[in-house]
């Protein structure tokens, strides 16, 4: 009888310690996009303060500031380049975790009011100069839009050579500073409420089989369908403001680096109920990485068409629809009740 208590007490051990393991990965990683973050609002604080000498002024910035004002747009989007796929490597566990979903909201995947629907986010964005920006999407999106011009609300309207290559292509705009101080200053603020909330997470094999089940069949319906309507696909032609810095196939896969994490975090309890089953997971989570991946390599030195976009879409629903049926089977295997 003692010897079946030391068994049941040592598989209690590696489920915790499995799943603590989730939670440090979030922890770590939001700890990596805090100090992205911070560095954002430093760049955007510079700018504004160029601005601001200026009168606000931008023609006359350009003119007067040229370097300066280089450099600290160069660090403001050097910034959110390293900050954009922190998050988005950790954007499973958050989007999947109820008690952590809302900072994906806002942080994310939320809409502006503007564009309306059940994923509005919760915020508002208030400027210096007294205006405020109700409800004006997420907050990755706004810095976005903000920082390559690809909101027409969101900057000045004054053509820049930001990245300082000699001519005016894609995202040689100046920023509205009101629009950037503020998004920043909400993007480290929301950053920081995650990391806080992630330090208090009480992770659960029902939290990570929950967010699996829920994110997993996303690969397709989220990312590539975003991708097929941003400029990686689309070129000049595309329309919408966000998704056109970053390719929607690197944050694809970088959910999946998420949702890997948190399988691993399980995977033990899977595996000594039914060895087979645990290996199909990981087997299928690691080869939609790898198909992710190989089009992302071959995104570099070609463009896709819309037509194979739409093959493309095709095959990423089905990896994960059949990863998400292996998922489904193993939380009833092991009792615990999700969503699908």
């Amino acid at each position: 009888m003692g010897r079946w208590v030391v068994l049941l007490v040592l598989l209690g051990l590696a489920q915790a310690q499995g799943i603590e393991a989730v939670k440090g990965y979030l922890i770590e990683r939001v700890e990596q996009q805090k100090a992205a973050t911070a560095a954002l609002v430093k760049a955007s604080q510079d700018y504004f303060a160029l601005a601001q000498k200026a009168g606000f002024d931008y023609r006359r910035l350009a003119q007067t500031q040229p370097g300066p004002l280089r450099q600290s747009l160069q660090a403001a989007r050097a910034a959110w380049v390293k900050a954009s796929p922190i998050y988005e490597s950790v954007e499973g566990i958050v989007a999947g975790v109820e008690s952590l979903a809302d900072f994906d909201l806002n942080l994310d995947a939320g809409a502006s009011a503007a564009e309306g629907g059940d994923a509005v986010v919760t915020f508002d964005l208030k400027l210096e100069d007294g205006r405020v920006l109700r409800r004006p999407g997420n907050a990755f999106g706004v810095l976005e839009g903000t920082l390559w011009g690809t909101e027409r609300a969101f900057s000045s309207g004054v053509r820049f050579d930001v990245d300082g290559d000699g001519k005016l292509g894609f995202g040689d705009y100046l920023p509205d500073a009101h629009v950037l101080k503020a998004g920043a200053a909400k993007l480290d603020e929301l950053t920081g409420g995650l990391l806080a909330a992630a330090r208090g997470w009480k992770p659960t094999p029902s939290d990570v089989f929950g967010a699996l089940v829920a994110n997993v069949p996303t690969a397709a319906s989220v990312f590539v369908a975003r991708w097929k309507t941003s400029r990686f696909v689309l070129g000049e032609k595309a329309t919408r403001r966000d998704f056109n810095v970053i390719s929607s196939l690197d944050d694809l896969v970088n959910n999946i680096r998420s949702w890997q994490a948190l399988y691993a975090g399980v995977s033990s309890l899977v595996r000594a109920k039914n060895p087979a089953l645990d290996r199909q997971i990981t087997e299928g989570l690691s080869g939609l990485k790898a198909y992710a991946e190989r089009l992302v390599a071959q995104e570099k030195v070609r463009r896709f068409s819309l037509e194979q976009a739409e093959l493309i879409y095709k095959e990423t629903d089905n990896r994960a629809t059949a990863v998400t049926g292996k998922l489904a089977q193993a939380a009833a295997l092991l009792g615990l009740k999700v969503g699908q």
